[in-house]
Parts: C-alpha cells; structure tokens; sequence
C-alpha cells in the first residue's frame, strides 16, 4: 500500500507541476499578446493619422475644384447669355430698302 501511495502522491505532485507549467505558459503567451496587441494599436493610430491628413488634402482639393467649376459654370452661363442678348447680324440692307443679295 505504501507503494500505491507513493504512486499517488507521485503522481499528483506529476499533475500539479504539469498545470503550473501550463499556466505560467498562458501567462507568458498572455504577455506577449498584449504586447503584439500594443505595437498594433500603435501602428493602428499611425495610420489613422496619416489617412486623417490625406483625407484633409482631398478635401482642399475637393473644395478648390468646386471652386473652378463653379467659375466655369458662370463663364459658360455668361458666353450663353451674351448670345442670347446679341441678336443676330441683319445683312445691310440695299438702296431699294431689300437685303442685299449675295
């Protein structure tokens, strides 16, 4: 019996080594997630930074080309508008008060 206890005993200290060195294995795989998971986190609001600017520079553009169509919206608008208050040339008119035939 003292052999079948010894095995036990054996057997459990066997068990509990095993789970300490398990656990301390999730802790450090733990430690270096939370790592790996912080650099991302850091490169993450890099990027977002570097996007948050390109962003605003299409948005300047943006504006500054709604600005050029707007003012060839309006060029276009008065080149129509001159035409349509100019009217048309009448051919000279000859001395028996007729066009003149061309």
């Amino acid at each position: 019996m003292d052999a079948n206890l010894v095995g036990f005993v054996a057997l459990g200290a066997l068990i509990l080594g095993l789970f300490a060195w398990v656990r301390h294995d999730i802790q450090v795989l733990r430690s270096e997630m939370r790592n790996e998971i912080g650099s991302l986190r850091g490169e993450m609001r890099n990027e977002i930074g570097t996007l948050r600017g390109e962003i605003g520079t299409l948005r300047k553009e943006l504006a500054e080309l709604r600005e050029r169509v707007a003012r060839i919206e309006g060029l276009l608008e008065a080149v129509f508008m001159r035409r349509d208050l100019t009217p048309d040339p009448q051919p000279p008119l000859g001395p028996s008060g007729e066009p003149e035939a061309a």
